[in-house]
């Protein structure tokens, strides 16, 4: 499957089939743009729905992440790690916006945010099971 991943305001854009694409186009973002904002990746699946399939995670903080899931059925969820405090505050680039995480958003390490994000390219968009999820009404 391939997904397309974007982020910033026009800084970038790819589509990737394999894991190994998707754990360099990450790295890149997060690795290239250290003067800048984390930034708020998004990842979307192909889905045919009425709902793009998504997940959105932050790359580029030290220490911190979050990630958000759309299904193809519209609802959609908040992943965490159950053993994680909330996070420090922090600003982030969502489309070219500097935009302030909520502390209890952000209980993802880099590396669970990384692996939710492999899961969802491997799973055909499936909400990743790499974390527990609070599901939004």
């Amino acid at each position: 499957m391939s997904i397309d991943i974007t982020w910033g305001r026009g800084d970038g854009a790819a589509s990737v089939t394999t894991v190994a694409e998707l754990d360099a186009t990450l790295s890149s973002v997060a690795q290239d743009h250290p003067e800048r904002l984390p930034y708020c990746v998004t990842l979307v699946a192909p889905s045919g729905a009425d709902f793009p399939v998504m997940l959105d995670i932050c790359v580029g903080h030290p220490q911190r992440s979050f990630v958000y899931h759309v299904g193809a059925d519209g609802s959609s969820a908040w992943g965490y790690e159950p053993d994680l405090e909330a996070g420090p505050p922090f600003t982030f680039d969502y489309a070219g916006t500097p935009t302030d995480a909520w502390p209890e958003r952000t209980r993802v390490s880099n590396a669970s945010a990384r692996e939710a994000a492999r899961q969802f390219l491997t799973s055909n968009g499936q909400r990743p099971s790499a974390l527990a999820w609070e599901i939004l009404d």
